[in-house]
């Protein structure tokens, strides 16, 4: 690691970003860095200017190129940050997850302005309260399915996602009480969904289209947490799995048909729990038979793990921008630069470019 340029200042939020993405206190970073506490302090309030010999001990400490301590970037607003987790996730675990999704978005931005990209399907801004005063988010599912032309089963969520120019990045998580996070796109970087890859496919893919329930809605109202929570999760089940398509199916499930969950889901992607409620919300189970399948469920270990029968494509956007750039005329060296990371870390981050990319919805500026 070569000493950077003494006129070149770190980014305040780059900092703090590269502390939260360790699950690093203040403390911990001044340690590592061989610096007081209030030293850190002061950096990441931006008080103190963080520059040569300093900003180098920083990124050593981090384990991270000085550089990628100064880039221009603006860490994603609460308002613009959608997580789908526990609610009893401990909050330096969300910072670290959240922290982790903007540099990885902070990247993604960089290598996107060298790109035009081009979505094939359009991404809609729709206020459930514009199609009903209660459960308006149902019909905004089925206008956006609609809307893109979708008919039955969904073979892929991420490459939906992607098709509307939003990109997927798939890590395992440190944290299994977080599934995913997702950034709005702002100043430095397109919309990301960061998601959690050791998800099992069914809950993969329920939560992708949790994720694009919070994009296509989020931004028109302004509800509460919970509410949009809720919100969203009654769009993801929606716009997976019809109403209108499913009814008979639904209609024909009990403690004695069990096998009929069995088939919806390796039909429509969606977990039998899923399945379970709508049918509750139908008035198809009592509160006892309810109680009785999610009991079964459990005993006969459709509740938790990976069931065969679903499957869940990769990312391969960001691959697709990668393999772009190189097409384009761009060295690995530049390519390093830009993304800010070595062969090696992109390739476990984003895939091998060498794979063949099934995305290509994107030209070249």
């Amino acid at each position: 690691m070569t000493a950077p340029s003494p006129y070149v200042e770190a980014n305040n939020v780059m900092v703090q970003l590269s502390r939260l993405a360790h699950g690093w206190s203040k403390k911990r970073l001044a340690d590592e860095a061989g610096v007081s506490a209030s030293h850190v302090s002061r950096v990441e309030s931006g008080v103190l200017p963080l520059a040569g010999k300093a900003l180098l001990d920083y990124a050593q400490a981090l384990q991270c190129p000085p550089e990628s301590l100064c880039v221009p970037f603006t860490r994603s607003p609460a308002e613009g940050t959608h997580f789908r987790a526990n609610a009893s996730t401990a909050e330096w675990k969300r910072d670290r997850v959240w922290a982790r999704a903007n540099l990885i978005a902070m990247r993604i931005g960089r290598l996107a302005t060298r790109a035009d990209l081009n979505p094939v399907l359009s991404l809609p801004e729709l206020d459930p309260a514009d199609y009903a005063a209660e459960h308006g988010e149902i019909t905004v599912a089925q206008v956006l399915r609609r809307l893109w032309r979708l008919a039955g089963p969904i073979r892929s969520m991420t490459e939906l996602l992607e098709a509307a120019g939003v990109f997927v990045v798939a890590e395992a998580f440190d944290d299994p009480e977080v599934d995913a996070v997702t950034l709005r796109a702002g100043k430095y970087h397109p919309h990301l969904v960061y998601v959690d890859a050791a998800l099992p496919p069914d809950r993969m893919r329920m939560t992708l289209a949790h994720e694009l329930g919070h994009l296509v809605m989020d931004a028109m109202t302004l509800v509460s947490p919970v509410e949009a929570e809720r919100r969203a999760m009654t769009f993801a089940a929606e716009f997976l799995a019809p109403i209108d398509d499913i009814t008979f199916g639904l209609d024909r499930v009990s403690v004695r048909t069990v096998h009929e969950l069995d088939e919806l889901r390796m039909t429509w992607g969606v977990s039998v729990s899923s399945f379970v409620m709508r049918a509750k919300e139908r008035g198809g189970l009592s509160d006892y038979q309810y109680r009785t399948m999610f009991r079964l469920l459990n005993e006969t270990g459709r509740m938790y793990g990976t069931r065969p029968g679903v499957t869940e494509d990769g990312p391969s956007l960001t691959k697709s921008v990668l393999e772009q750039l190189t097409s384009a005329g761009y060295t690995t060296s530049e390519i390093d630069e830009i993304t800010l990371l070595t062969t090696t870390q992109r390739a476990t981050l984003f895939g091998s470019t060498s794979e063949q990319s099934g995305t290509r919805h994107l030209t070249m500026v």
